[in-house]
Order: structure tokens, then C-alpha cells, then sequence
């Protein structure tokens, strides 16, 4: 049966916020829970089908040092990719926890700590692989950025484009706890802690903008998700398709290996497997997303 009178999106805030809290409290600094000794260079930190250039004979011709260091920058820079827009979430969180209700500024303060969590887990990662860190710690999509600092905290693009920044990392979170195999435990591991919190943050995000788009007539639902359409292939490039520089930076010889990436039909089916379920459930919603 329909539900004939819908929350509101502010009621929505808060009733979410108060269970989501009860769940974020036992917490346990993510840095502490990794066994860091298990970290080693001489194993994948992606599963091989995660590879951005995986199903390419070029790829397969590639010795397997070269195939481990390949999976060693990409993974880095998903973390790193976390950790710019993980940066962009806390600046607005921070301001977040000084207004509204009292029940979802503590909401928020348990967001923020998780998602601090997180960044300082990636950057303990970094410290200890023995990469880097200046290799990464680029300047991301200036779009994305823009819109994650300039959007009105409580406008439903917000929380559309909060969604999927939080949706598209964390599919591939899953796919790597669960072809874990022939992975170094330790990227299973920062993969697992990261996801498990992510579940609490992509629910609230969900509900709430689900609130709105009830709210919405299907005029204002087709140009939004004309917009979040956009917005989900500029996070795709982010998480998916790494800049030439990376290839190099790992070892590989000369060659259009970004280029090979994106026309790698291997890699489309991939990313289209990874991230069906957000589809699905964004069209669930009445938003006809485009997309692949």
C-alpha cells in the first residue's frame, strides 16, 4: 500500500540521524584496526579484474612485477581520490554540525569522525607502502570540487551528488572484499573498514534524498537526473580511469596505456557490473539515469 503521508525531509533528517548515531558509536580508530604488518609489495592490492587495463593483450604481455605495481598505483590513487573527496564531505560537515536539530549535528559529528577516520587511514597506508605520497595528491575534477563546496548543504543536488561520490568508491570496496583472493590483506582490510561505515553514510544519503525527490514533480525529476547523470561519469573518470602519469609512475613502458583504458571493453564491463546497483536504485527512485 502507498504510504500517503511521507515524512518530511526535515523529520526524515532527524528520525535517520537518531538511529544512525546509535550505530556510529562504538567507535574504533580504523588505524588501529589493521594489521599493517601484513602489507606487502610482492601481491596484488586490487583483484586483477579491477585493473584498469585487465582483458588487454597488452595488459597480459606485462610481466608480473609490473602487473603488481600497476595494481599498487591504482589502488593508491582510489585511496587518494578518497581522501580529496573525503575532504570536501568534512569541510561541509563541519559546518553542518553548527546548525539544525541537535539530533543530526550529532549525527554529523559521527560522520565527520568516521570520514577523518578514513583519510588518516589512506594516509597511514601511504606512509607505510613505501609509495609516494607526493605522486598522488593531485588536483581532482574541478566540477565536482566546486559543487561539493558551493552547493547548499540541504538542497537535494547535494545529496544526489553527496550519494553518488559516496555510491561509486564504494562499489568498488565491495568488489574487492569479495574477490579477495590473491589480494595483500591489508587492502582487504581498508577496504572492509571503509565500506561498513559507507553503509550508514549512503543510507541517510538515500532516504533523505529520496524525501525530496517525492516531493518533486517529474519535470524537476527529469532534469535532475540529467544533472546526476553528468555527475556519475565525472566520478567514474575519477575512480576508474587513471591519467597517463600513473602508468608511468608504475613502471610501465611508453605507450597511450589511458587511452587503452578507456577503450578497454573489459574495463566498461567491469565498471557497468560495479556500478549497476546504483543505477538501479537511483532509477528505483524515478530518476532515469543514463548511463553507460
Amino acid at each position: 500500500m502507498a504510504n500517503t503521508n511521507p515524512m518530511k525531509p526535515s523529520a526524515l533528517f532527524t528520525e535517520r540521524a537518531i538511529q544512525l548515531a546509535r550505530h556510529s558509536t562504538p567507535y574504533r580508530d580504523p588505524i588501529a584496526r589493521v594489521n599493517w604488518e601484513r602489507l606487502s609489495r610482492n601481491a596484488f592490492w586490487l583483484p586483477e579484474p579491477a585493473i584498469s587495463l585487465y582483458g588487454t593483450p597488452e595488459y597480459a604481455a606485462l610481466p608480473l612485477d609490473i602487473r603488481h605495481a600497476l595494481s599498487h598505483y591504482e589502488f593508491a590513487r582510489f585511496l587518494d581520490a578518497g581522501v580529496w573527496l573525503e575532504s570536501l564531505f568534512l569541510e561541509r560537515l563541519a559546518k553542518a554540525a553548527h546548525t539544525g536539530p541537535m539530533e543530526t549535528r550529532v549525527y554529523h559529528l559521527h560522520e565527520l569522525r568516521e570520514e577523518a577516520g578514513h583519510s588518516l587511514m589512506f594516509l597511514e597506508f601511504f606512509a607505510r607502502s613505501g609509495l609516494r605520497d607526493t605522486i598522488f595528491l593531485q588536483q581532482y575534477d574541478w566540477l565536482l570540487t566546486r559543487l561539493g563546496r558551493q552547493l547548499p548543504f540541504r538542497s537535494t543536488l547535494f545529496w544526489g551528488a553527496i550519494l553518488l561520490g559516496e555510491e561509486v568508491p564504494d562499489r568498488l570496496n565491495r568488489y574487492i572484499r569479495l574477490h579477495a583472493e590473491g589480494v595483500c590483506p591489508v587492502a582487504v582490510e581498508l577496504s572492509v573498514l571503509h565500506s561498513t561505515d559507507e553503509a550508514r553514510h549512503i543510507s541517510y544519503g538515500r532516504d533523505i534524498l529520496k524525501a525530496r525527490l517525492d516531493a518533486s514533480g517529474s519535470t524537476t525529476r527529469r532534469i535532475f537526473a540529467a544533472v546526476l547523470s553528468m555527475l556519475l561519469k565525472r566520478f567514474v573518470t575519477t575512480f576508474y580511469y587513471p591519467p597517463e602519469s600513473l602508468y608511468r609512475e608504475a613502471g610501465l613502458p611508453d605507450g597511450p596505456w589511458a587511452a587503452r583504458a578507456r577503450a578497454n571493453g573489459t574495463r566498461r564491463l567491469f565498471v557497468a557490473h560495479c556500478l549497476g546497483p546504483t543505477v538501479t536504485r537511483l532509477r528505483g527512485l524515478g530518476l532515469p539515469i543514463n548511463w553507460p
